[in-house]
């Protein structure tokens, strides 16, 4: 059986999900996993972000999605920073986390299939490095969010416009923490 390691840039995702659904809308994130691991052998969902500062009216919420997904079996999250600019804050040291955990995982062959949920045209050279070493490569994402050159460097490309999305919609409950992106 196929294994696959599915690795994720959260921003990407939820930039993607508020552009497509609203940003009231919550992701049942077992749900979408599930999807994309298509019945095949789920090795470890890596998800990718950053904190928010202590400032942003979103922080607590974003940090309580983040210790969740940390509970979440067989899903490791991956934090970069943020780093303060001028206009704003910039996410620093994620892309690269990305990187270096498919490279690392395809070397020792934990993985046959990496699916990549993002759009970010930097990652169609990591693709293919991956792809040298044997690997497959998926990609998903939002059609308004994908770069040509990653969807044409992947094996497969799929647009997340299609995912049944009222079937992946969070049941918010009084029990359980909010699951979003």
């Amino acid at each position: 059986m196929e294994r696959v390691a599915i690795f994720i840039d959260g921003s990407n995702l939820y930039k993607g999900l508020v552009q497509h659904l609203g940003s009231d809308y919550r992701l049942n994130f077992v749900e979408f996993i599930t999807l994309l691991t298509a019945g095949r052998k789920l090795l470890r969902a890596y998800y990718y972000n950053a904190p928010l500062p202590p400032e942003d009216p979103a922080a607590k919420a974003h940090q309580s999605f983040l210790n969740y997904l940390k509970r979440v079996p067989y899903v490791a999250v991956r934090l970069g920073r943020l780093e303060r600019r001028a206009d704003g804050f910039v996410e620093k040291g994620v892309d690269i986390q990305i990187a270096v955990d498919m490279l690392r995982l395809a070397f020792v062959n934990a993985y046959d299939i990496a699916v990549l949920v993002s759009g970010d045209g930097d990652f169609a050279e990591v693709v293919r490095v991956v792809q040298d070493l044997g690997k497959q490569v998926e990609n998903t994402t939002f059609h308004a969010l994908s770069s040509h050159r990653l969807a044409q460097q992947a094996d497969r490309f799929y647009p997340l416009d299609d995912f049944p999305w009222e079937r992946l919609r969070a049941q918010v409950s009084l029990t359980a923490p909010e699951e979003e992106t």
